[in-house]
């Protein structure tokens, strides 16, 4: 009985501090790269082919900034700023208005 009891306590608080999984909003950078499907800047004098390698700016002014700071040949590259959205697990308060079936991270 005891091992049960304790068992359910775990259990439940283990539920209890579960975080959940977000879409927060990114900034990135695009580029047109020859020979490349998908191209970001990764540096102000760099880029890659994978969205991974991609800089992330927490919002659009810090991305504009960062494309004004180019080197010319990605300046020459027509960079466009794109938001995207990437899962972030967080720890919901009490009362929070994340809807309860979101998905446990």
């Amino acid at each position: 009985m005891r091992i049960t009891l304790l068992m359910s306590m775990l259990l439940t608080a283990g539920i209890a501090h579960a975080g959940v999984l977000v879409n927060s909003p990114v900034w990135v950078v695009a580029l047109q790269c020859d020979g490349y499907t998908q191209c970001y800047a990764s540096s102000n004098g760099s880029y890659t082919g994978s969205l991974s390698g991609a800089r992330r700016f927490n919002d659009m002014e810090q991305a504009s900034r960062f494309v004004e700071s180019f080197t010319s040949s990605i300046r020459d590259k027509n960079p466009q700023i794109q938001q995207i959205n990437e899962p972030v697990c967080v720890q919901p308060a009490a009362n929070s208005t994340i809807e309860k079936n979101a998905r446990p991270c």
